[in-house]
């Protein structure tokens, strides 16, 4: 294994791999810009996965996004008419990587990455010590992380000082062009100030938060004069729609209804963004927008909002459980606990002192 920090000056092309969720892929925008200012002059390509990659197309500290399609790939070998295709574009796509790179830098830290990583064959590879899934076993260098809990933006910028790129830049930038933000002053048309978002979806049943309790948020809000916004994915709609109908005023409906850019076009033209743990989050957060996050199984020590912002939780002895599935009898305490007056008063304490501060 080879000797830590390993200097990348004589690479021709670096090749970033960091193809998760969205909350991940922010986390990852510091080491690219890290990255960047150590290597000016040298291409750094991101390998990304179809859904994440709109959110930050056009970087300008990224020469190229390679973009995979695993998610659809898998679902697809599943179905034995696609199979074929889908192997033939599974071997384009390793062939446009294999032995272009001379360095890849592993953020991931799984099998699905380290597959990534032995693809592009490059000869030097580093990432994480504390990969999984036998991830470590492909690399040449093995960079130390810091003890945990340690929010996942060091965790990755420990990997930026394992080649020599010390001198961090905490960079969120997320392009967003004129289309994005006239999307998004369409979106918003009509609605009182203050506009506060309201994000109940997430992918973990122990993140959310009961629909009532977002019903009756909604509508304090409403009654209190903000105007109030609903976000959530194509496959949130119903739920969203549901939770808001009947209330007067309307909160309006953005779910599914706008894409990854115009969403943080949304979100950055927003005064407050009420959210569970989930990936929108930590775009409002990148964005600039004060984050009400509410918090009960992940820790907010290591996947909280970064930068304005506030976390509710209610720490019980099984928390942060870090499981997708409650493991207490009591089932998600820790949620049912955060209170709908406790939300709404922290959410009109953040939106007055930015009345103070303008």
């Amino acid at each position: 294994m080879g000797t830590l920090p390993i200097r990348l000056d004589s690479a021709r092309r670096i090749l970033l791999v960091k193809p998760s969720a969205l909350g991940d892929v922010v986390h990852a925008l510091p080491v690219v810009a890290t990255l960047k200012r150590r290597y000016p002059n040298i291409p750094l390509d991101w390998l990304i996965e179809e859904e994440a990659a709109p959110l930050v197309e056009g970087h300008p500290a990224v020469a190229a996004f390679v973009v995979s399609g695993r998610h659809r790939w898998q679902q697809q070998l599943h179905r034995p008419a696609m199979v074929p295709e889908t192997l033939r574009e599974i071997l384009a796509f390793a062939r446009t990587i294999r032995g272009r790179y001379d360095a890849v830098l592993d953020l991931q830290g799984l099998l699905k990455s380290a597959l990534y990583v032995l693809a592009a064959h490059a000869p030097i590879r580093v990432g994480l010590a504390d990969g999984r899934e036998g991830a470590t076993w492909v690399l040449t260098h093995r960079a130390p992380v810091p003890a945990q809990p340690v929010h996942a933006v060091e965790r990755y910028l420990a990997l930026a000082a394992a080649v020599d790129a010390a001198e961090v830049v905490r960079d969120f930038t997320i392009p967003l062009a004129p289309k994005d933000l006239d999307a998004a002053a369409g979106a918003l048309a009509g609605l009182p100030r203050p506009i506060v978002v309201l994000h109940p979806a997430t992918r973990w049943p122990t993140k959310l938060w009961e629909n009532a309790r977002w019903r009756a948020l909604a509508a304090a809000l409403g009654e209190a004069g903000a105007g109030v916004v609903f976000t959530g994915g194509g496959a949130d709609r119903a739920m969203v729609e549901a939770i808001g109908d009947g209330l007067s005023p309307a909160p309006r409906s953005l779910a599914g209804r706008v894409s990854l850019k115009e969403l943080a076009a949304v979100l950055r033209s927003a005064d407050l963004m009420v959210t569970v743990d989930s990936g929108p989050m930590h775009i409002a957060a990148a964005v600039g927008t004060p984050v009400l996050a509410l918090f009960g199984a992940t820790d907010p020590a290591r996947t909280g909002p970064v930068g304005a912002g506030r976390v509710l939780r209610h720490a019980l002895p099984c928390s942060p459980c870090l499981q997708r599935r409650c493991v207490i009898t009591d089932t998600l305490r820790c949620m049912r606990e955060l209170e709908v007056p406790e939300v709404m008063a922290a959410a009109r304490a953040m939106l007055d002192a930015q009345s103070r501060a303008s």
